[in-house]
């Protein structure tokens, strides 16, 4: 089963249960606020009956002024006798990230330099990836990505955006011949001209290129929008593009061109947010076009917002709904759930129908400890080509402990189920404890 990640997630399995315990004082850190912190531990892990050392490292070094901003993340858990590693002291799955930003009233650049190793289950399962479906292969990916963004006029009357984005992808220990070593090359170009203080209106083209080994693929977008104020309470974005694909498939070719639009309006309330969404675009397996009417409520103490609509593809109509609900119960603890179903078309034009639910717990137990559990259920089933239906559950338990001398005790256990729809399943389970210790260099 192939599955390819667009530009958005970066969090694996090991970066969300690191987070998770921390989530209460997490809200009280300027993340513009300059840091510089080395965090080292020593923890004992149980995974699916092997007993295994691991020695976490981070590193998070944060720096800049009211225009320019820099950042640096490094992740790198270091594995004792784990059995799926050839050596007896291995790296488990690293991450690293540089992120560079410089802005001015009118202007913008971004840059952003990254790296990931993880097992493939782990990525689909834990990253915010809804355009992807869920593989249970036993193999390992490894993932480096660039990104250059910059903007300008953003308070003018005429202004634009350019972006380049690159992507490059290895796999290792995989059984699906589909998942194959391959890149991605895209970029995109907008203008934007403000003819009345009503009517922001833009031009704009798009393109990706994506080498494997076994196949390619080509797509090209180019269009014009306008983002319209109907009047003081509601607002207008309609955009109508021509969209052109070929997919190359171990010699075998597919092409679709056609028009592509997205239609989006909104309406103001008191409480929240009145929304209504239409988007048609071609596919190498067919059209898809989607609608969905959504509200948002900001009430006291809590937020929902939720979308219920219909996807249409190859005569098909299937109901796709997406409810998010926050609530901080007590000012030491919050809960956030949601519930979201969706269509979703991979880089070989593969179609399916992703459901995904999660829900997050995390509770301040005192001053110096904090615990955080969450569960999170994923399903991908195929309407067109040759990827298997599957499905994925986790559950996750943490517990962190402040100590005397910047040390801190952690604990927790995380449980992942899967299965396709040929009945392979790939199960894991953990538990771990240890201590870690952070050393700060900036004053």
């Amino acid at each position: 089963m192939r599955t390819r990640a667009r530009f958005g997630g970066t969090a694996g399995l090991a970066g969300l249960l690191a987070l998770l315990p921390f989530a209460g004082a997490a809200q009280e850190t300027d993340p513009s606020a300059p840091e510089a912190r080395l965090t080292i531990g020593q923890q004992i892990a149980v995974e699916d009956g092997n007993l295994i050392g691991i020695t976490p490292v981070d590193v998070i070094l944060r720096t800049g002024t009211r225009v320019q901003t820099l950042q640096f993340s490094l992740s790198a858990p270091f594995r004792l006798n784990d059995p799926e590693e050839d050596k007896t002291f291995a790296l488990g799955d690293p991450q690293a990230r540089l992120l560079f930003r410089r802005g001015a009233r009118n202007s913008a650049i971004e840059a952003e330099l990254g790296y990931r190793e993880n097992d493939l289950d782990e990525e689909i399962l834990f990253d915010d990836i809804s355009n992807e479906f869920v593989t249970l292969d036993q193999g390992r990916v490894a993932q480096t990505d660039a990104r250059l963004t910059y903007v300008f006029g953003r308070e003018a009357k005429l202004g634009g955006e350019f972006g380049l984005f690159w992507l490059k992808r290895d796999y290792s220990g995989t059984a699906d011949p589909d998942l194959d070593d391959n890149q991605t090359l895209s970029g995109n170009i907008a203008f934007y001209l403000e003819p009345t203080p009503l009517i922001r209106a833009r031009i704009l083209a798009e393109a990706s290129r994506t080498d494997g080994e076994i196949d390619d693929s080509r797509t090209n977008r180019y269009g014009a929008g306008a983002s319209l104020q109907v009047d003081k309470l509601t607002n207008l974005d309609v955009e109508l593009a021509r969209t052109q694909i070929r997919r190359d498939d171990d010699g075998a070719r597919e092409e679709a061109e056609g028009p592509s639009l997205r239609l989006n309006l909104t309406r103001s309330r008191p409480l929240g947010d009145w929304s209504l969404f239409f988007g048609s675009e071609p596919g190498t397996e067919g059209r898809r076009a989607d609608f969905n009417i959504g509200r948002t409520l900001q009430l006291r103490g809590y937020d929902l917002s939720g979308q219920i609509g219909v996807t249409h593809f190859q005569d098909n109509y299937d109901p796709v709904f997406q409810i998010a609900y926050r609530q901080q119960i007590t000012r030491l603890s919050e809960i956030q759930a949601s519930l979201r179903r969706a269509g979703a078309t991979d880089d070989d034009g593969d179609e399916a129908l992703n459901t995904e639910v999660t829900a997050n717990y995390s509770r301040q137990l005192s001053d110096v400890s904090s615990i955080a559990a969450n569960i999170r259920y994923r399903e991908s089933e195929v309407q067109s080509g040759d990827s298997e239906d599957a499905r994925t559950v986790s559950f996750g338990i943490d517990y962190n402990r402040a100590l005397p001398n910047d040390f801190s005790l952690v604990a927790g256990a995380s449980v992942i189920r899967s299965k396709d729809s040929s009945g392979i399943r790939d199960d894991e389970e953990r538990v771990y404890v240890g201590v870690n210790r952070s050393f700060s260099f900036m004053p």
